[in-house]
């Protein structure tokens, strides 16, 4: 008797070992899936992301002594949402669950999903009577960025000066190259839906509008390894302060990861135009140059378009300084998030354009 419990015990322990391996093997052949859809879209950053985590989960000592944890600051995968994704559970959208559960429920007019960019109208009224208003949440929804359109004037024709193209003064690049907007996804390769188209129009408008020489490298340092971002698009800096000099301004420029629309979008003549902010290193040998080129922008911005900048975030190191070591003039700006669509981040790009000639040229 006593060595069939012996036994029972065993059997038991294997089972359980043979349940934790066959998940670990889901998780696996999972995420290979999934890094091969990643790849087609030009990206590994999510699959790495993945497997990292997974590795500080079980070998904690792993986590400590060789992995920077600022690398992780822009990811939004993490295994919990990974295995619900394998049982079919979206966090992001808990209607699918009832649906799946209730198929009453899945009936195209039935349908629980909400789509804050539509326009459409439903069948549903209320009578101005049937609503208690309250004045402090009145103010509230009346001051909601999507709702009010502010009118400004762009261009100043009286910024402009001669083009010089032999002594360019911007240079703008991209650590995370393939960051991308609606609806194209959070990556893409295609330098016409991601960052870059940003940049492009950012440097058109500097160049054309108000004659200051500008570098667009758009270069993809985050594809082959993710977390070697920063060292790559650092060579990259390198290269062109080893043949320019310094310039007056190094725009590493990114998009944001916030899933919070309204926060990062605002209505200027017309049109929706995703917010922008500042990422700053603060214990990098230029910091106080840096931010107080940072804080000059910021002033002019306040003062011209007034709500477009949401400000600073601030690391003590970042990822290399996020490279603003490397130069007085360095700063890190990330245009809208991957919620913002392409035309919203683009339409950013002449404000920004008009930002910082004012504070070259004036």
């Amino acid at each position: 008797m006593g060595n069939k419990r012996i036994y029972k015990g065993k059997g038991k322990l294997l089972s359980a070992l043979f349940i934790m391996a066959m998940i670990l093997i889901i998780f696996i052949f999972s995420d290979i899936h999934r890094n091969q859809q990643v790849m087609a879209n030009g990206s590994k950053r999510k699959g790495n992301m993945f497997y990292i985590q997974l590795v500080n989960y079980t070998l904690p000592a792993i986590k400590v002594l060789n992995f920077d944890e600022e690398d992780m600051a822009e990811s939004t995968v993490s295994v919990k949402s990974v295995f619900l994704s394998i049982i079919g559970i979206d966090l992001n959208e808990p209607d699918k669950i009832v649906k799946k559960e209730i198929p009453y429920f899945s009936q195209d007019n039935l349908s629980l999903a909400y789509d804050k960019n539509s326009s459409k109208e439903t069948n549903f009224n209320l009578n101005d009577s049937d609503i208690s208003k309250d004045a402090n949440n009145s103010d509230i929804i009346n001051n909601n960025s999507n709702a009010q359109n502010t009118v400004f004037q762009v261009y100043d024709p009286k910024l402009k000066k001669t083009l010089n193209v032999t002594k360019p003064e911007v240079l703008i690049y991209h650590s995370h190259t393939t960051e991308s907007y609606s609806p194209y996804g959070s990556d893409n390769t295609d330098p016409t839906r991601d960052v870059c188209a940003v940049g492009d129009v950012v440097a058109n408008e500097l160049e054309n509008n108000y004659g200051i020489a500008v570098i667009h490298d758009t270069t993809i340092h985050n594809v082959a390894a993710y977390t070697k971002s920063y060292e790559r698009s650092g060579e990259t800096v390198d290269k062109y302060l080893s043949k320019y000099g310094d310039f007056k301004m190094v725009i590493d420029l990114h998009r944001d990861s916030s899933p919070d629309k309204s926060a990062l979008t605002m209505k200027i003549n017309d049109e929706n135009v995703a917010k922008f902010m500042f990422v700053m290193a603060r214990k990098n040998p230029h910091y106080d140059k840096n931010i107080a080129l940072v804080n000059s922008i910021i002033s002019v911005s306040n003062k011209d378009f007034p709500g477009i900048c949401n400000g600073i975030y601030y690391y003590d190191y970042g990822t290399n300084f996020f490279n603003q070591a490397k130069s007085n003039n360095a700063f890190l700006l990330e245009v809208g998030s991957d919620v913002n669509t392409m035309d919203e981040a683009k339409a950013t790009g002449k404000y920004i354009a008009r930002i910082l000639a004012e504070t070259l040229n004036k």
